[in-house]
């Protein structure tokens, strides 16, 4: 078998990619991991491309003698006041998006009544102000997933950080584990509206509103990384690196950060969903993304000053959800693959 092994040259798999290999492999062995992970993927897709999806200009069209391609995205001075319906009864030909509106049409022949059920034209209907709900669904997925990818990665970064640091020495364990417990009660509520009142003049942005909900979800995954890095701090390879003399904080760093931040990935994998439900309800209550920014929690807020019309209930509630299940299951994945009981 030996030799076999030392003879294979070239057909041996290297061993970084043996164990990705058997990662993904331990990954995809569940039905419900692979259907979260293509699900994610469909709303990221959607969302980073919402004006390909969503839009009132085309995908290309050739008017007046002149051929535009991709003028969704471009938005040429023009056609800016221009809309599908009006180009196509004087295009040559055009490509038109699959939802014909964009998230603010209002105007023009793309107008439609307010609050209109769903019809063949608006496959969602419209809301209050006579906009089409599909296209402000999608372009608020992108303000979803933009608001939950940005906060996660900044708490996650953090968390890491300060739970690894917890294993630097007592000291240090003692003093970042007061305040990881301090940082647990603090309520994202409350700290955006602290924001909110800081940037009370112009609003907050998107990456504020993410920064605020990160503040506020570190401690979860520093707690978690703390419990392993003090787990992994007394591993014999841990031991062996203290008496080969290397520092507190490269061993920290170097040596039990890759040890601890399993679990924290978990964790990361659910806080997406958890955050995206965050900044729908912040802006639900008028304290997320400002208007005219498409959101999900904001159509929320459109559909309780409207009466609850269905159509408005129903359709970010499936999209919250949906992206809510996905996320659960890839983490479930995640879970998984870095579960070593499951190798």
């Amino acid at each position: 078998a030996l030799a076999r092994r030392v003879g294979g040259g070239g057909g041996q798999r290297r061993p970084g990619g043996a164990r990705a290999v058997t990662a993904w492999q331990r990954f995809a062995a569940q039905p419900g991991a692979r259907a979260g992970l293509v699900a994610l993927g469909l709303l990221v897709l959607v969302g980073a491309g919402a004006d390909l999806v969503a839009s009132d200009l085309p995908l290309a069209v050739s008017v007046d003698g002149q051929t535009w391609i991709l003028p969704c995205l471009l938005r040429p001075a023009a056609l800016r006041t221009e809309d599908q319906a009006a180009l196509a009864r004087r295009a040559r030909w055009m490509v038109p998006t699959p939802i014909p509106f964009g998230p603010l049409s209002s105007r023009g022949e793309a107008a439609a009544p307010p609050l209109s059920p769903p019809s063949w034209r608006h496959l969602v209907g419209t809301d209050d102000r006579g906009r089409d709900v599909a296209a402000r669904l999608v372009h608020g997925a992108r303000t979803a997933l933009l608001v939950g990818l940005v906060a996660v990665g900044l708490y996650l970064a953090a968390g890491l950080l300060v739970g690894a640091a917890c294993a630097i020495g007592p000291v240090a364990d003692l003093v970042l584990a007061r305040v990881i417990e301090v940082g647990g009660v603090v309520p994202a509520y409350f700290v955006l509206l602290a924001v909110q009142a800081a940037l009370s003049a112009r609003g907050a942005s998107l990456l504020e509103v993410a920064a605020a909900i990160a503040l506020t979800r570190w401690p979860e995954v520093a707690r978690v990384t703390r419990l392993e890095a003090l787990r992994a701090a007394a591993s014999p390879h841990v031991e062996a690196a203290r008496a080969l003399g290397l520092g507190p904080v490269r061993i920290a760093l170097r040596h039990v950060l890759p040890l601890a931040a399993g679990p924290a990935l978990v964790v990361a994998a659910v806080g997406l969903g958890q955050a995206v439900l965050l900044e729908a309800g912040l802006a639900f209550l008028g304290f997320g993304v400002p208007p005219p920014t498409p959101s999900w929690g904001e159509l929320f807020a459109e559909a309780h000053a409207a009466g609850m019309p269905p159509n408005l209930v129903l359709a970010p509630a499936a999209a919250i959800a949906l992206l809510l299940l996905a996320a659960g299951r890839v983490a479930d994945g995640v879970r998984a693959v870095l579960d070593p009981r499951s190798a």
